[in-house]
C-alpha cells in the first residue's frame, strides 16, 4: 500500500508541476492582453470605440462643471471674465471653448437656459447653435467684438470688390449719374437695390478656420531650406529641429506616398510652437529623437556637403538640397514620426491650429499627445478650457476612458480563474510534499 501511494504521489506531483509552470507562463500573457485592451487609446481600431468616446465625453463635461466658484451667483461673472481675458489676448480658440462650455460652467439654471435656446434654433450645427445661445449671456459690447472677429467672410469677395472700385476712383471716374429726366426713377431704383440686398446678420460660425489654416502654412520654399541648411552645416546657431522639420515637410509633399497636406499643417504647427518656445523641454527632446531617427545626421550632413561643394545658382542649389534631404530619409524612422504628425493633425482638426498650439504647450511625450487627441475628439474646443483651467492634469481624464467591452471582461475573468487555479495548485503541492508530523501518544497514568 505504501508503495502504491508513493506511485500515485509521483504522478500527482508531476501533474501539479506541469500545471504550475503552465499557469506561470499563461498568467502574464492574459494580464498583458487585458491591460493592453483596457488602456488602448486607438479608438478607431478598438471594439467599442463609440462607447469609449462617449465615456470620455461625459467625463469631460463633468470636469467642466467643477470650474469656477461654487456659488451659483458668481459663476456668470467668472465665466464672462475668462472670455474677456482670452478675447483681449485674441485667443479665439479659447473663446470658442468657453462659449461651448457655458452649459456646464454657468450652473444648473443658466446652463439649462442656454440648452433650451440652443435647441430652439434650427439653423447650423449643434455647436454653432450652442455658441449663439451662449453669446446672449455676455455683455453686448463683448458679444459684438466676438462676432466681428469670428465672422466668416469668403476669401476674395470683399478684397476683390475693393480692387475693382479703386482703379475707377483713382482715375477720377465719376459715379453713375442719376436719371435727370425722371429723378424718381433713380430714387426708386436705389431703394429697390437696398431692399434686394439687405444687410445680412452677423452669424458666429463654429469651427470655421480656413484663414487660421492658411496662416499656419509655414513650410516655406526650397530656397529658404537651402539657406537654413547652409547655416546649420556651418555651425551657425540654427534650430536643428526646425531645419529638419522643414526639409521633411517640403520633400514629402512632393511624393504621393509621403506626408499629406494635413500632415504638412502639423509640421507647420510644430515649427510655430518651437519658434514661439511653447514646447515643453521633455516634448522637445521627444520630437528631436523622432526627427533625428527620420533624418539621421550621419546621412544628411554628407549629402548637404556634396550639395554645397560647388558654386551654383539659387535654383540649382535648391534642387540639390531637395535631393540631399530626399536621399537621407530613413523610412522606418519616418513612419514613427508620421504617427505623431497624424495625432497633431487630428488634434488641430477637432480644435484649431491655434488651439493645437495651446494644447502642445503642456504635452510632455507621445502618450500625452494621444490623450490630448482623444479628449479633442470627445469634446472639441472644450479641451482648450480644460488646458487653461487644469494644465497637464486635464489630460488624466483620458485615462478614465476604458472601454469595458466583451473582450476585456472575458480576459479579466480568465485572469481571475487562472489566478485561483494557481492558488489551488500551490496549496495542493504544499499538502502533498509537506506533511506535518503526527502527534505521539503520551503515556497516561503512573
Amino acid at each position: 500500500m505504501a508503495r502504491q501511494r508513493k506511485v500515485h504521489s509521483r504522478k500527482a506531483g508531476w501533474m501539479l508541476a506541469v500545471m504550475f509552470n503552465s499557469l506561470l507562463i499563461l498568467l502574464p500573457v492574459i494580464g498583458a492582453r487585458a491591460v493592453a485592451n483596457a488602456y488602448d487609446q486607438d479608438l478607431t481600431s478598438r471594439e467599442g470605440a463609440a462607447e469609449a468616446l462617449q465615456h470620455a465625453h461625459e467625463k469631460l463635461l463633468e470636469e467642466l462643471a467643477t470650474f469656477g466658484p461654487r456659488d451659483e451667483d458668481r459663476k456668470l461673472p467668472y465665466w464672462q471674465d475668462r472670455i474677456i481675458a482670452e478675447l483681449d489676448t485674441r485667443d479665439m480658440a479659447a473663446v470658442r471653448g468657453y462659449l461651448l462650455a457655458s452649459p456646464q460652467m454657468l450652473g444648473r439654471d443658466l446652463g439649462e437656459q442656454i440648452r433650451v435656446r440652443a435647441d430652439a434654433e434650427v439653423s447650423g450645427t449643434p455647436d454653432e447653435r450652442l455658441v449663439r445661445a451662449a453669446l446672449q449671456k455676455l455683455p453686448e459690447s463683448v458679444a459684438n467684438r466676438i462676432m466681428e472677429t469670428e465672422r466668416f467672410n469668403p476669401p476674395g469677395i470683399g478684397a476683390a470688390e475693393e480692387e475693382d472700385l479703386s482703379p475707377a476712383l483713382d482715375e477720377g471716374a465719376a459715379p453713375t449719374a442719376p436719371n435727370v429726366e425722371n429723378p424718381a426713377v433713380g430714387e426708386t431704383a436705389a431703394v429697390a437695390a437696398v431692399e434686394e440686398a439687405p444687410e445680412e446678420p452677423v452669424v458666429l460660425q463654429a469651427n470655421v478656420r480656413s484663414e487660421d489654416d492658411r496662416r499656419f502654412q509655414m513650410l516655406g520654399s526650397y530656397a529658404d531650406l537651402s539657406n537654413m541648411s547652409l547655416r546649420w552645416l556651418q555651425g551657425d546657431r540654427s534650430d536643428e529641429l526646425v531645419v529638419k522639420l522643414t526639409g521633411l515637410g517640403l520633400v514629402q509633399q512632393d511624393h504621393s506616398d509621403g506626408l499629406s497636406d494635413a500632415a504638412a499643417l502639423s509640421v507647420s504647427i510644430l515649427k510655430s510652437a518651437r519658434r514661439s518656445q511653447r514646447l515643453t523641454p521633455s516634448f522637445s527632446d521627444y520630437l528631436t529623437e523622432r526627427v533625428n531617427a527620420a533624418l539621421p545626421d550621419a546621412a544628411l550632413a554628407p549629402a548637404l556637403e556634396d550639395a554645397f561643394s560647388e558654386l551654383a545658382t539659387t535654383e540649382v542649389r535648391a534642387d540639390r538640397v531637395r535631393d540631399a534631404y530626399s536621399t537621407s530619409i530613413d523610412r522606418a524612422g519616418l513612419a514613427a514620426l508620421e504617427s505623431d504628425l497624424n495625432q497633431i493633425q487630428r488634434l488641430a482638426a477637432q480644435t484649431s491650429p491655434g488651439g493645437a498650439l495651446t494644447v502642445l504647450s503642456i504635452i510632455e511625450d507621445g502618450a500625452d499627445l494621444q490623450r490630448a487627441r482623444l479628449l479633442a475628439e470627445a469634446g472639441g474646443e472644450r479641451l482648450i478650457v480644460l488646458v487653461r483651467e487644469r494644465g497637464l492634469e486635464s489630460l488624466k481624464l483620458a485615462d478614465a476612458g476604458i472601454s469595458w467591452n466583451r473582450n476585456t471582461v472575458l480576459e479579466i475573468m480568465s485572469l481571475t480563474a487562472a489566478g485561483m487555479l494557481l492558488f489551488w495548485v500551490t496549496l495542493s503541492t504544499v499538502r502533498l510534499y509537506i506533511r506535518l508530523p503526527k502527534r505521539r501518544a503520551e503515556p497516561q497514568g503512573a
